[in-house]
């Protein structure tokens, strides 16, 4: 787990509120409740979004399990809410907001050893330690694989350290400026890092070109390769299984090479001449019958294969097997989302059902996309069996071609994205960073209007929850004032029932 990660735990997720098992005749509890409820549900969670780790954050123990705690609100949750990209297929961009200095983050967090990038140019040049309201978010790019990401990541950093180390072979001027000014030039890279984006965009291009023609003539010589070696395969199998009594058959060649070394063995035969005509008559029927044994063999693994591979490919040979494997990814986002904000109507019973729907309909779905892939394999007749006939160098398989299709560039401010204006290729998408999306969402209200919201919030939710008061003094003993003070008892006579048991009491 990455370092800054391992920080994220603050606390344990609220309890989920359930309004199952309150006494009807309880009107006052069931009141409170679901004012706690509501004032609870108002709180905006995702408002503050976060930069920097919580030091102070205590990390779970290893091998220890917990309820999943209540994680920040990142760059993460806006950018992948659902937590699909792997590592490396998203690079997070940070930005200093007094020095402009840039720092290149694989994780959503930056953490203090993230400050290794920065290099000594000065005094005051890298900072003793992050600070979370010094470090902004610049940009967020997305790649289609985390191979292609990382290679990002890594020419990213180093043509921002040529910048920084480098300055006086593109800036020789500065050599004339005093050293403050020039330390804040080499700290200042927010022009730098545009352009160097899109020159790694420009260079993965064109490299992802020649490694998509690598790949596709592998592809090309191995299916030509795997043609010829299983028509060669078919072929002796097919000739050992319908010609029991000749050269082609097991039995016939075990038995030439049983009589051969019998033959070695005979007085007459001892003759050095003899002797190397018999050695090489039966090295060529051994030769010949581990060729005719491994095409047996392994003509039995392919049927079996194939055969196993049709079977699982069954429920997507069904018709209608694509409708259902969208079907059933709406029905887990749906039971995710209300798990994840449970109905407070609905009781501890209810979230088991949904739960466990959602484990079945989880199995479902990985069932359903492994028998897509069986009959993708079927049809292709591309599997590891198929190509466990390659050669060495054509078993490994090459890297994905980079491409520039899905590549997205996620400005905090599009303005930034000018100061590489004509040297961005043609496929980029530039958007939009929403990182105060939530926030301008929000409404906020006063204190008297969040007063009559929520009052109104209470009224609607109790009138679906009795909805059986019809007259005005059940809606008056429903909806009281919550100011009202409710007189609890404490202490030992408040754990005492009405009676009082001490006054009956003889000694």
């Amino acid at each position: 787990m990455p370092r800054n990660l391992a920080r994220l735990r603050y606390r344990l997720p609220p309890a989920p509120v359930s309004f199952e098992g309150i006494d009807p005749g309880r009107a006052r509890v069931l009141e409170k409740k679901v004012a706690q409820y509501v004032v609870r549900q108002s709180n905006p969670r995702h408002v503050k979004l976060q930069t920097v780790v919580n030091a102070k954050a205590k990390p779970l123990a290893t091998g220890k399990t917990a309820v999943r705690p209540i994680k920040p609100y990142t760059l993460r949750d806006v950018v992948d809410p659902e937590g699909s990209a792997r590592h490396g297929q998203i690079i997070y961009v940070f930005r200093s907001i007094k020095t402009n200095q840039i720092i290149y983050s694989l994780q959503e967090l930056l953490d203090n050893h993230h400050l290794a990038q920065l290099p000594f140019i000065g005094k005051h040049s890298v900072p003793a330690q992050l600070r979370p309201d010094e470090w902004t978010p610049h940009c967020v790019i997305t790649f289609a694989t985390p191979e292609q990401g990382h290679n990002a990541f890594r020419k990213l950093r180093e043509f921002r350290r040529l910048h920084e180390v480098s300055w006086e072979k593109t800036n020789p001027g500065w050599k004339q400026l005093k050293i403050e000014q020039r330390i804040k030039k080499i700290m200042d890279q927010r022009a730098n890092m545009s352009a160097d984006l899109a020159e790694v965009l420009r260079i993965q291009d064109t490299h992802g070109a020649a490694m998509a023609t690598a790949l596709e003539e592998q592809q090309q010589k191995a299916s030509e390769f795997m043609d010829k070696k299983w028509a060669s395969i078919d072929s002796v199998a097919n000739a050992a299984v319908t010609k029991e009594n000749s050269a082609s058959s097991v039995s016939w060649l075990e038995h030439e090479i049983r009589r051969l070394t019998q033959k070695l063995k005979m007085k007459h035969m001892q003759k050095d001449a003899d002797q190397k005509a018999l050695e090489a008559a039966r090295s060529s029927h051994e030769t010949r019958l581990k060729r005719v044994q491994y095409a047996l063999r392994k003509g039995e693994q392919f049927r079996k294969i194939q055969e196993e591979l049709a079977v699982k490919a069954g429920p997507a040979n069904e018709p209608g097997a694509e409708e259902k494997l969208a079907e059933l990814h709406q029905k887990v986002a749906v039971l995710r989302q209300a798990l994840e904000n449970p109905d407070p109507t609905h009781s501890q019973e209810h979230l088991h059902v949904d739960a466990d729907l959602l484990e079945r309909h989880t199995a479902d779905i990985a069932s359903l996309e492994e028998a897509f892939e069986a009959k993708k394999q079927v049809d292709s007749r591309d599997h590891y069996i198929a190509r466990s006939v390659l050669p060495q160098h054509l078993k490994k398989t090459l890297p994905t071609p980079y491409t520039l299709d899905g590549v997205n560039v996620m400005w905090a401010d599009m303005q930034d994205a000018l100061y590489a204006a004509g040297s961005w290729p043609e496929a980029i998408a530039h958007e939009t960073l929403a990182i105060n999306r939530i926030r301008d969402a929000t409404a906020y209200l006063s204190a008297e209007e969040f007063e009559i919201e929520k009052r109104n919030e209470v009224s609607s939710i109790l009138s679906a929850l009795r909805p059986e008061a019809e007259t005005e003094e059940d809606k008056a003993h429903m909806y009281t004032r919550l100011e009202e003070p409710v007189e609890q008892k404490t202490g030992v006579l408040g754990m005492l029932g009405k009676a009082n048991p001490f006054k009956k009491a003889s000694a």
